[in-house]
């Protein structure tokens, strides 16, 4: 008998309601104990709010403006159904994700109204909080791995990195269910994207050098889109950071990739970015225009060129190499890769050669630079010592998660914004101030309608979205506010530009905006 989604709804509840992290553990692995094999990838998608696979490559289209619709809409049936099960709201989401043809969006209301037209209340609030990936009731995919390790009676740490090398806790869920996974062999799937490896931040390439140990590869870091392309059989996939195939964006890494690469399969790591005609680097924002949905993509592809370089290699013929030292992944990456292809670097012990280099690279227009240990591991997925960013001026990244509209001039345009950083512990984003500094007129009028199709309230003069938007902001210092549930605020924050290509839940966090408040206090206290 299929477990009904009144059950999946008080569960969530429950959740909710309990705030020890190891009660959670506990009421998800006995939930999962109890439900069939079966149903355990559409609990866990919906659990964790992903609602469909990720390497399914679907999506749902469903909005806020298509969400208050299905609420409000009657639809009559002639046979009465009862109330759903798990897998059947997976199913009919499964429908609405396949839809296409005539009138796309009145049926993809239809579908989701004569689902809800089916539940009580407390579904609909989570299935709702499901759709638009806010359930906030602390099932993080690291606790969900937890309870499958326990139901499972399998390593944990060989499960994450299970899910790290597969990229879907859905299909992770199948495979533990049918027991159809061997965590000893788990070899990445070609064309389905690794979750990467990121860095830390140093003020100084002194301190840079220090945190890497001594000897280390010092490279430049390019202002554009991180990718990680993968190459089969001729076919080839560029995804960003955030795991979203962007191949279409990017053609030319496409055709490079086939012309240059004489292997079987491959999963690279490089940086894009855009360029004029003489090579040179252009601003990020130039590059994102790639990535807006916009008329006459030929025009503006001949009109901004890109540049990749690459600078790490996971896979190659069969061979994962996540293990390996860094500096054995770099000898097998030039071994395949032309040096045209290759991000600038050097290796040194000495701190004045790579201030040098990191000067260079400022003054070709660059970001910084990248300090990389020679030993250290690709950790996927980990923020670690083992890469240290070096960039000249000191940024965080932030999510927008409401607006209000402007005032004057900009009284038709969304154009406060309210920013937020990640508090991974309780699953949420803190606001730490608003802005409406930095953004041109166009940019104004893109995060209008952006922001509108991500509305999830209303409140007249102001709303709040779906935490979706990424965007780099500078500000003059962080100070100590009871304004914000986050108890910081940003004075004078500007928007520097967007990071399309990041996602929401890779944005500083709470704990590093205060070790940057408590960094700044004593340089303010010592000078």
């Amino acid at each position: 008998m299929e477990t009904s989604f009144l059950e999946f709804a008080k569960l969530c509840r429950s959740l909710e309601e309990t705030s020890s992290t190891l009660e959670k553990r506990r009421i998800i692995s006995n939930f999962l104990r109890k439900i069939n094999p079966d149903e355990w990838k559409p609990f866990v998608l919906l659990l964790t709010g992903k609602v469909l696979p990720e390497s399914e490559n679907k999506a749902l289209y469903i909005g806020y403006s298509t969400i208050k619709k299905a609420i409000s809409s009657k639809i009559q049936t002639l046979i009465p159904l009862g109330p759903p099960t798990i897998k059947e709201v997976y199913r009919e989401l499964n429908r609405v994700a396949s839809i296409s043809g005539a009138d796309v969006q009145r049926k993809r209301v239809d579908i989701l109204s004569s689902l809800l037209s089916r539940m009580s209340d407390i579904e609909r609030e989570f299935l709702i909080r499901s759709l638009s990936g806010e359930m906030r009731i602390g099932a993080e995919v690291g606790l969900v791995l937890q309870a499958l390790a326990d139901v499972a009676k399998v390593d944990i740490e060989k499960l994450r990195k299970a899910y790290l090398l597969i990229g879907d806790i859905g299909e992770l869920a199948e495979k533990l269910s049918k027991k159809e996974l061997n965590l000893d062999n788990v070899k990445p799937k070609l064309f389905n994207p690794i979750r990467p490896m990121l860095a830390t931040s140093a003020d100084t390439i002194e301190e840079a050098m220090q945190l890497a140990g001594g000897r280390a590869a010092v490279e430049v870091k390019y202002d554009g889109v991180r990718v990680q392309i993968h190459y089969a059989s001729g076919e080839v996939k560029v995804f960003s950071r955030r795991l979203t195939d962007v191949t279409e964006n990017l053609p030319e890494v496409t055709d490079v990739i086939k012309k240059t690469l004489k292997v079987r399969d491959v999963i690279l790591e490089g940086e894009v970015i855009a360029v004029d005609e003489k090579g040179n680097p252009r601003p990020f924002q130039e590059l994102m225009k790639r990535f807006k949905r916009i008329k006459d993509f030929e025009i503006i592809v001949k009109k901004i060129p890109i540049k990749l370089y690459l600078f790490d290699i996971l896979y190659l013929n069969g061979k994962l190499l996540v293990n390996e030292p860094y500096y054995k992944r770099y000898e097998y990456l030039t071994s395949i890769v032309p040096s045209s292809l290759l991000a600038e670097r050097i290796v040194t012990d000495d701190i004045s050669v790579a201030k040098d280099f990191y000067e260079r690279a400022i003054r070709a227009g660059h970001e910084g630079v990248m300090v990389k240990k020679l030993d250290a591991p690709y950790v996927m997925g980990v923020r670690g010592a083992n890469w240290i960013k070096v960039k000249e001026v000191e940024t965080i990244d932030v999510v927008v998660v409401g607006a209000e509209w402007g005032h004057g001039r900009r009284r038709n345009w969304l154009s406060d914004y309210y920013l937020a950083v990640y508090d991974p512990e309780n699953s949420e984003f803190l606001i730490v101030g608003k802005t409406f500094k930095g953004l041109t007129d166009e940019e104004f009028e893109w995060m209008t309608r952006k922001l509108l199709e991500l509305k999830i309230a209303d409140e007249g003069y102001r709303i709040w979205v779906k935490p979706e938007i990424v965007v780099e902001v500078a500000f003059n210092e962080v100070q100590k506010s009871p304004k914000y549930k986050s108890g910081y605020a940003l004075r004078f924050a500007r928007v520097t530009r967007f990071r399309l290509d990041k996602d929401p839940k890779d944005v500083t966090t709470i704990n590093e905006l205060k070790e940057i408040y408590l960094r700044d206090m004593m340089r303010r206290e010592l000078s």
